[in-house]
């Protein structure tokens, strides 16, 4: 019994931990003016004063620790998911994509969509580029320089700073009490305790793990999107100009050709309406005969009641 209330007791410090330490770290890591966190960067300034698994206590000390580190980081970064989009107009579909390819590749990004058509006799498309955050601005530049006009330019940022720290935090926070409950989950072993009271550990266990891979790969996601910002690209041809005199040839046999198809069409037509009418026609007469019969016997009815003068 002893054991049982020591048991749930730890477990009950471990979770108050949990809830308790990550509003405390989550603002300890950003600031108003917060800054990121690199990924290069997180296992120095996030495990300044790491805690030791046997003692909770300790946890706090490493969060005061990792605040200050954190505090300290560089201000002026910060984590920018940037997108542009563009609509041009050009000369050559194809010679601009292969242009395209070339310069993305040479600042070591790639083509993420790319898609086709033909409109009017012309070559559309649509292209979706990954490149350097970093580099965005000059890729822009060189793609003007080699368009003939750009209709639209939009370029937006979303700041993911916050998040991202938001994410650490909650990462090392839960890594942290992965610890613990493996710590717990093998005195509860060595001790000989109750089936359940190891399965709860266990069970508690594997849902922090399932929480530490999601905030992981939330954690890559985000770190994905800043370092390559994401350009897309509408590309049109310049029109091509239009002769002042359409082109006409006039065959009397393609004309004679197209009127006996009409006049095909125009008699189907008729014999389609005569058959409909032909089988339709019980439903159509025998209820006209009958209104015609009542009216035919309602006026003799009246003949015959009229006086005789």
């Amino acid at each position: 019994m002893k054991k049982s209330i020591w048991i749930t007791f730890v477990a009950l410090m471990v979770i108050a931990l949990v809830v308790g330490c990550a509003p405390a770290m989550r603002r300890a890591v950003v600031e108003k003016s917060g800054s990121p966190v690199k990924r290069e960067d997180a296992a120095t300034q996030l495990g300044a004063a790491p805690a030791p698994a046997e003692a909770p206590s300790g946890a706090g000390e490493s969060y005061g620790a990792t605040s200050t580190a954190v505090d300290t980081a560089n201000a002026d970064e910060r984590m920018i998911i940037r997108t542009a989009n563009m609509a041009v107009i050009v000369e050559d579909t194809d010679k601009t994509l292969q242009s395209l390819n070339e310069t993305v590749k040479s600042y070591k990004g790639y083509i993420a969509d790319s898609r086709l058509w033909h409109e009017n006799d012309q070559l559309l498309a649509n292209v979706v580029l990954r490149v350097p955050a970093q580099s965005l601005d000059e890729f822009l530049s060189k793609v003007r320089g080699m368009v003939l006009k750009v209709d639209t330019e939009n370029i937006s940022g979303q700041d993911v700073t916050e998040e991202y720290a938001d994410v650490q935090a909650r990462l090392k926070n839960l890594e942290l009490t992965e610890k613990e409950l493996q710590v717990l989950l093998t005195e509860v072993r060595e001790n000989r305790g109750k089936a359940e009271d190891i399965l709860a550990v266990y069970q508690k266990l594997t849902e922090i793990r399932g929480q530490i891979e999601q905030m992981k790969g939330r954690q890559q996601f985000l770190e994905r999107m800043t370092a390559l910002a994401t350009v897309q690209i509408d590309i049109r041809p310049k029109e091509a100009p239009r002769s002042a005199v359409e082109k006409y040839k006039w065959d009397p046999l393609v004309i004679a050709s197209d009127a006996l198809r009409s006049f095909v069409s125009f008699a189907q037509g008729l014999a389609t309406v005569a058959i409909y009418l032909i089988i339709f026609s019980p439903l159509i007469l025998v209820p006209i005969a009958a209104i015609w019969l009542l009216i035919w016997l309602l006026r003799r009815g009246k003949r015959k009641a009229a006086p005789k003068q």
